[in-house]
This record gives C-alpha cells, structure tokens and sequence, in this order.
C-alpha cells in the first residue's frame, strides 16, 4: 500500500507554510510548538469583537446596495446579460456575507450546533465548509476588494446573438447611496451653498464643530433636533430634511411596497412624493437638468425631469425609477409613496393613464 503524500498546510497561528508528514490522526493545524503555545495564549484573551463586527456590517450594506441596483435594473427593463451580471455579483456578496456571520458568531462563542441549524446544515458540513482558513481568505479578498473599490465584478461578455449591454456612459444604474448617505449630501449641499464655514454653521446651530463635521462627513447619525437646526441655519426646507432623516431612521419595510394607499389622503400622499424626491434632488447637490437626463442614459426628456421635481406630475414607475436612480437613489425606497401618490385618484378627480410621462 502506497503510503499517503505530506501536504502543504497553513500554520493558524503564525499563517506560515509548512510541510504536514503523512501520519494518522487529525492534521495538525500549527507548524510548532511554540506557535501551539501561542496560540493557546492568545485563546486566554478576550475576543476582539471589533473586526468581525466590522465585516458583518459591511458585507450586509454592500449586500443591501446590490439588492437595490438588482430590483432598479429589473424596473428599468435593462437586457437579460445586465440582469445576469447583477446576480452573479449578488451571489458572491451572499458568501461574503455568510462568512462575516460566522466568523462572528464563532467570535462570540457560538456553537457550530448554533451557527449550523438556521442554515439547515448538519454541525460538521457547516465546520467544513467555513474553516478558519476559509474564513480568513475569504474576508480577506472582501476587504481587499472593497478598498480598490471594486464592488462589482467585470463585467460579463454576452453571447453574440443577446441584447447587448447599455454602452458605458449612458447606463441607467449610477452607484445608489443609502439614505444616511443622502442625509449627510444633503446637509453638505446646504452648507457648501452658505458659503459659511463649519465654524460658523456650528456656532449658529448651536452644535459643536467637531459633530457638524461627522454628520456631514456621514459618520454619526443626528437627532432630528440637531438636523433642523443644521437645515435652517442654512437656509434649507426643514421638510425635504425630515424626509431624508426619516428615511435613514427606519429599516426597509419590504411589505409597505404592496400595502394598499389610502384613498382619501391623495393630494398628501402626492405632497410627499415630491418631497421625498425634492430631497433626492438636494442630497445629489442639485444637478442641472441635463446632467440628470445624461444620468439616466438620455431615456429622460428635460421637460418631465422639471415637472416631476416642481410637483407638477406624478410619472409613472417605469419614468420614476429612472428619474430616481440617476439621483443616486433607491427606486425601492420610493415606491411605497409613488403607490399611494400615483395609482389613488382623487375621490372625484381623474387618473393619470399609465406611460403617460414614460
């Protein structure tokens, strides 16, 4: 009988090559003895929850944004290939995420018992697929990846005879911001507009500088309170704020999207609508008209771009997720206040036919 071959393995400790003799029992996880008594130390201390936190958040967020562009390329009818291309990404960032799961969970303490029967896994399929070892490379080509920016795969060559993909410059689908993300645009339009420095802003508002500067920058959240005080201090609607500030309070809300409108509150669910995009319009810092059309690939003409934003029209979805997306947005987000300010008549009043502004 052939003896077995050594393998090349991967200290966990020190994360060095080593050669692994063929011998029976399980394979040994360090190159030493001084890396096992090191790594018996370090399993002394208390875990650093900070990382894994880190990766857990970043992998749902990009996970999120994925999700959206997936749902505003379906809205806007883009090709088959581009659909495609959107779910491969969003398959890699369910793993990445997965990953970031586990590696908390197993942080924290939690059993491959625990972390196993949510997925419908046995213990020991779902220790095999996650090692230490898989976890590691994994999350880290995630941050590596992240840091280069690159959030999304190359994209796919299609077969010769399918539609082909929007040609660059005129694709329907800018990268989308969350909605803490337009909160601070928006803040950091109104405040760019005074002219006024930080300084001066926070004087004024009654808010330190060094806060100002992380509400702006997107790194703290602020109460409603401070973000009114910030919005009149700079000469901004306290309304399109509140929208905006609202929308980065509440998680997404997957059934609001086919909750039926209410019939008799039209003309403000109507109000609301332009409002919230409006407030899209000034988290994008405002860009003229034609830099909108250009946005939404030129599928936009200039004239319903301006009634949709005075309040004039409301567009239909296909025009509004268009319109909405080359402001940066989510369509998604949107949609329950299109549902209501759209498809509800007025009790007594007419209804805007379908496409017609498409």
């Amino acid at each position: 009988m052939t003896p077995a071959a050594p393998q090349r393995r991967i200290c966990q400790n020190c994360r060095a090559s080593f050669v692994q003799p063929a011998r029976p029992g399980r394979p040994s996880t360090m190159c030493s003895e001084t890396c096992k008594r090191a790594a018996r130390r370090k399993s002394l201390d208390p875990p650093d929850l900070s990382m894994p936190e880190t990766d857990m958040d970043e992998a749902a967020e990009d996970l999120n944004r994925m999700a959206s562009d997936l749902l505003a390329a379906v809205q806007g009818r883009a090709p088959s290939a581009h659909l495609l291309h959107h779910l491969t990404v969003l398959m890699r960032m369910v793993t990445d995420t997965e990953a970031a799961v586990v590696r908390r969970g197993r942080v924290q303490g939690d059993t491959w018992d625990t972390l196993a029967a949510p997925a419908g896994l046995s213990s020991e399929r779902l220790r095999k697929k996650w090692t230490e070892e898989t976890l590691t490379r994994r999350l880290d080509n995630r941050r590596a990846a992240r840091g280069r920016g690159a959030s999304v795969l190359p994209a796919p060559r299609p077969p010769a005879d399918a539609t082909p993909l929007p040609p660059a410059g005129t694709a329907l689908r800018p990268p989308t911001h969350t909605p803490a993300q337009h909160l601070a645009g928006a803040l950091t339009s109104l405040q760019r507009k005074t002219g006024r420095t930080l300084k001066d802003i926070a004087a004024a508002s009654g808010v330190s500088a060094s806060h100002v500067s992380r509400i702006l920058s997107g790194q703290r959240q602020p109460s409603w309170p401070v973000a009114e005080r910030l919005a009149r201090t700079c000469d901004g609607n306290p309304e399109e704020l509140r929208a905006l500030w609202e929308a980065a309070q509440r998680p997404p809300d997957p059934e609001a999207c086919t909750r039926p409108p209410d019939p008799h509150h039209h003309d403000d669910a109507k109000r609301r609508f332009h409002t919230a995009l409006r407030a899209l319009y000034l988290a994008a810092d405002r860009p003229h008209l034609w830099a909108i059309r250009r946005a939404a690939g030129n599928t936009l003409g200039v004239n319903h771009i301006a009634r949709a934003l005075n309040g004039t029209d409301v567009p239909d979805w296909h025009t509004t997720t268009r319109l909405v997306a080359a402001l940066q947005g989510r369509p998604a987000d949107l949609r329950p206040l299109w549902n209501a300010a759209y498809r509800t008549p007025p009790p007594d009043g007419p209804h805007l036919p379908a496409g017609a502004f498409g």
